[in-house]
Formats: C-alpha cells, sequence, structure tokens
C-alpha cells in the first residue's frame, strides 16, 4: 500500500525510535525509503541531550550510517539533507511531498521538551494538517523492537460515523490488508456526562430530550458497525466490533489496552475533532496516553 515512506531524522537516539518501524513496514511492501533532515535556522546546540547536527556534512553522514544500520540491501533507501536553515521544520517537511511522492511519513513522538510534551501539538499535528499523507507516529519505547519482530496486528479503528471518517477506514483496510492484521472497529456515542462543553447549556435545559438523541445515535451507530464488519469481511479480514459509551478518547485509551492493540488509526484534520462528539482533539488526548504506534490520516484532505 505504501510505495514510499518518508522518515525526518535530527540526529537524536530519540528521533531513531521511528526507524524500526518504518523498516517493518519498507520490508511488508517493499517501499521505497527516503530519510531526511532538516537543518534548522538558530537551531539549539544540542536536541534531547545530544548534538545537534547543524551542517549539511554531519548530517550526510549520520543519515548515510542510518541507512547501513537499519535497512537490508533489498530496500532502497535515499538521504536527503535540507540544507537551507528554516524556521519551519514541519512546513519544510510537507513542502517536500511534491519532490519525493511520499505516501507516508514515519516519525518518533518527542519535543525539544521530551517525550512527556504533547508532541501531537507542534510537528506531527502541523504535518498533518499541512499535508497530504498519512503520518505514522511511533513511540520511544519502539526504538529497542527489532523490525523482524515487530508486529502491527490487531488494528484498533475508532470510528465516528461521518463521511468523513470513512477515508481513514479505507486506508485501514487496505494497510490491514498489506500486514495481514486483525481489525477492531470501535464506535464511542457520549452519555450526557462526557458530551463536549459546548453541548452542556442544552442538555442542562433539556436532559431527557439530550439523553434520547443520544439512545438514537447508539442505536445507528449499532447499524453502521455492522456494516463497516460486513465490508471488511468482503476483504477477508479478521474484524470485530464493539459499541461504548463514555468520554471519546478515554474509552479509546482503554480498548488499546483491553484489545491489546498494536496499532491504532486515527482520522483527523489535525485541529480539533471531525463533528460534534469529536471535539476537542481526540488525538493529540489520545497519543498523550498511550504507547502504540498511531496512524494519523489527514482526512480534509484526501480525495473521496
Amino acid at each position: 500500500m505504501f510505495k514510499h515512506i518518508l522518515i525526518p531524522l535530527d540526529g537524536s537516539q530519540l528521533a531513531e525510535a521511528s526507524l524500526s518501524a518504518a523498516a517493518y513496514l519498507s520490508k511488508h511492501g517493499a517501499s521505497e525509503v527516503t530519510l531526511v533532515h532538516i537543518i534548522e535556522g538558530r537551531a539549539p546546540s544540542e536536541i534531547h541531550g545530544e548534538r545537534h547536527l547543524t551542517t549539511k556534512e554531519e548530517a550526510d553522514d549520520y543519515l548515510r550510517s542510518t541507512a547501513e544500520r537499519f535497512f537490508g540491501s533489498e530496500i532502497k533507501v535515499n538521504y536527503h539533507v535540507h540544507d537551507i536553515p528554516v524556521s519551519g521544520v514541519a512546513r519544510s517537511i510537507a513542502d517536500h511531498q511534491e519532490e519525493f511522492d511520499h505516501d507516508l511519513i514515519v516519525m518518533c513522538t518527542h519535543g525539544r521538551s521530551g517525550p512527556n510534551t504533547l508532541v501531537f501539538g507542534s510537528i506531527a499535528q502541523k504535518l498533518v494538517s499541512l499535508g497530504t499523507v498519512p503520518v505514522l507516529i511511533v513511540h520511544p519505547s519502539s526504538q529497542k523492537v527489532a523490525p523482524e519482530i515487530l508486529t502491527l496486528s490487531p488494528f484498533l479503528v475508532p470510528l465516528d460515523g461521518t463521511p468523513e471518517h470513512e477515508k481513514s477506514v479505507s486506508v485501514a483496510g487496505e494497510f490491514a490488508i498489506e500486514t495481514q492484521s486483525v481489525v477492531h472497529l470501535l464506535m464511542v456515542v457520549p452519555t450526557l456526562r462526557t458530551l463536549p462543553g459546548k453541548w452542556e447549556d442544552s442538555t442542562k435545559l433539556l436532559p431527557t430530550s439530550a439523553d434520547r438523541m443520544l439512545e438514537m445515535a447508539a442505536e445507528e451507530a449499532e447499524e453502521y458497525l455492522e456494516n463497516e464488519c460486513q465490508e471488511f469481511e468482503r476483504l477477508g479480514l479478521t474484524v470485530s466490533a464493539e459499541l461504548r459509551r463514555g468520554d471519546p478518547a478515554t474509552v479509546i485509551c482503554e480498548s488499546v489496552v483491553e484489545r491489546q492493540a498494536r496499532l491504532l488509526v486515527l482520522g483527523t484534520h489535525g485541529k480539533s475533532g471531525m463533528s460534534a462528539i469529536w471535539e476537542g482533539s481526540i488525538a493529540s488526548r489520545v497519543l498523550s496516553r498511550i504507547n502504540v504506534p498511531v496512524l494519523l490520516v489527514p482526512v480534509s484532505h484526501l480525495e473521496p
């Protein structure tokens, strides 16, 4: 499915956590790989406690040695240093889309302040909102996992029933076929207590009507999930589905643990949620609480 994987690297060991997952995917899909380093204007001398790459020569050497360490000879690996200093790394990466024609970006969850920062709010979020391709976010703990023993099955795919979200479902189905992964579909319908803040006043005024509205949403969700399961089964995939009530971000995180999911697939605009029940930046809230890879699909940019 993914034929060209772009991997941004800053020279730190922390950023290299993304390489095991990228090597795994490149072998499964016979994908071409491009390692890229963007030289920052006014860059700090250190990043994550390590010396920051600030010249084209040292970045070239680093990317070349990294390609040799992580990828076998059967994988075509390119490397590129953008040596004109930039102030916006995410914008520069997104701008390389036309040059490289990549269809997936793989990167680690880390920011300049360390792995516990809400990294989705910086480079990763900007890439999703600026770009046109999915971004696979990998947790730093994956650095110790060898590509030959890494697995991304089962997938957890949260849905909200909107037409936009169907596009992320399509990506999940194609990806699951390529990796022969088991898929679990999840829909979360809020309760009165967990509705987004913008609905708080109306639910207080008309609690009975609001509760009935949510019950109807749950009934529709059951039917929607059944139809989606049938579609995945037609693709020859093993699939299950579940409807739950509560706060979407909390339930998704709980389901990742309960289902022992190895990959979470989320459709996102890279800003706020896709509909009323997904407002509040579901992806950023989830990313800060789980340690499995997350495939973010920029649904607002994908063609129908």
